[in-house]
């Protein structure tokens, strides 16, 4: 793999901003490996509009007409036919609804390339309850078109241990390998010392959530939860990330009205580089409710921050709680019991708490710590 023997190929559906959690972990990912010497390509289908790192290759694959909700990628299929498994290529398959997973699953069992899937918490038991009709779409697809696809691919990867169980249901027979989410804090301290030059946070206490406005990340759970836990305290909630649709941003708004928390509650929209780690270093804390997740890059850049996090169970982050964050199933009761004990700690607790969550980060979800179970595992189906 290493010294021009071999890639490994990175197969996306939409590596952008709009795709923004399968596409950081691609991007660190990618950026580790080509710093330890290894050959790496990312494949995506459209307009990757996030750059891929310094040494890592592009292939960009323009959509079929006609196919932008599958992400069919036109001259994917005979560019994948002509790689062998010959010199230590490797298929590593990112998400599991689009054509160019399934494209690459079909080549790389065709043309005995090994090849892996990381699934990104696309299979848990929630996103099969997402009403009745795409539920029904989604149980046919499975059956009928990934699943064959997928069932014979070298290794499945799971990004914690409840994300391994849920996949062994799937995949009856097969033991999913368990490597977790990772921070790169050497990118992270670069950002916090740039940010000192940037625009100011809000004023004041705030708890700070960050992510897309939808209903996978408990948004509304967290509105009702600040709303019933405030209580007359000085705290703010400041809101980031874009919208998912109009009319889950009409609830939220609703909600912020019939609660009367128009002057407690800011909208920032997206935010960025320096801009955002500022955030989370001078947030009380961050709170993300997540209803279904895979360890959540946004807990990890907090942490790395040295913001206490307040998370949910249905992460994966067993050992959260050993670096002094919270886990709450993503329920207003719960959620609103987290709130005010958050908001009753003193100064040096929130600093004990962030210092700890650091620390876990450090030992468990860093590149220093993650990157060499890649290593490992990508030798391993290579057989050496």
């Amino acid at each position: 793999m290493k010294n021009g023997q071999g890639q490994i190929y990175h197969v996306t559906d939409n590596h952008s901003p709009s795709h923004p959690g399968v596409t950081a972990v691609i991007t660190q990912l990618t950026r580790f490996l080509a710093g330890q010497g290894w050959s790496t390509t990312v494949l995506a289908a459209g307009k990757a509009l996030t750059p891929v790192p310094e040494g890592v290759g592009l292939v960009e694959f323009p959509l079929r007409p006609g196919g932008r909700t599958w992400r069919y990628p036109d001259k994917l299929k005979p560019y994948l036919q002509k790689i062998k498994k010959a010199s230590g290529n490797i298929f590593h398959l990112h998400g599991v609804w689009g054509a160019p997973q399934w494209l690459a699953a079909r080549a790389a069992v065709h043309q005995k390339v090994p090849a892996l899937l990381t699934a990104h918490d696309m299979l848990s038991p929630w996103h099969w309850q997402d009403g009745r009709l795409r539920r029904l779409k989604k149980l046919v697809y499975w059956r009928a078109l990934a699943y064959p696809a997928f069932r014979n691919l070298t290794v499945i990867h799971a990004i914690t241990p409840k994300e391994r169980d849920d996949l062994a249901r799937l995949f009856p027979g097969q033991r999913p390998e368990v490597i977790p989410n990772a921070v790169d804090l050497e990118e992270a301290e670069n950002l916090l010392s740039d940010s000192e030059s940037g625009s100011a946070p809000p004023s004041g206490k705030y708890l700070l959530f960050l992510g897309r406005l939808h209903p996978q990340k408990g948004v509304d759970i967290l509105l009702n939860a600040f709303a019933r836990s405030l209580k007359g305290r000085d705290f703010r909630l400041v809101l980031v990330g874009p919208d998912s649709t109009s009319a889950y941003t009409a609830k939220l708004k609703s909600v912020i009205n019939l609660s009367g928390l128009e002057k407690q509650v800011t909208f920032l929209g997206p935010v960025f580089g320096p801009q955002k780690w500022r955030l989370y270093r001078d947030a009380w804390a961050l709170c993300s409710p997540s209803q279904t997740e895979v360890v959540g890059l946004v807990n990890l850049e907090a942490a790395a921050a040295g913001a206490p996090v307040i998370t949910t169970h249905e992460t994966g982050l067993f050992d959260w709680e050993e670096g002094g964050g919270i886990l709450v199933h993503p329920q207003v009761e719960p959620l609103q019991a987290a709130l005010e004990q958050v908001f009753s700690w003193s100064d040096r607790e929130r600093q004990d708490r962030g210092r700890k969550l650091r620390q876990l980060v450090e030992r468990r979800y860093s590149w220093k710590a993650v990157g060499p179970l890649w290593l490992e595992l990508y030798a391993k189906i290579l057989g050496r």
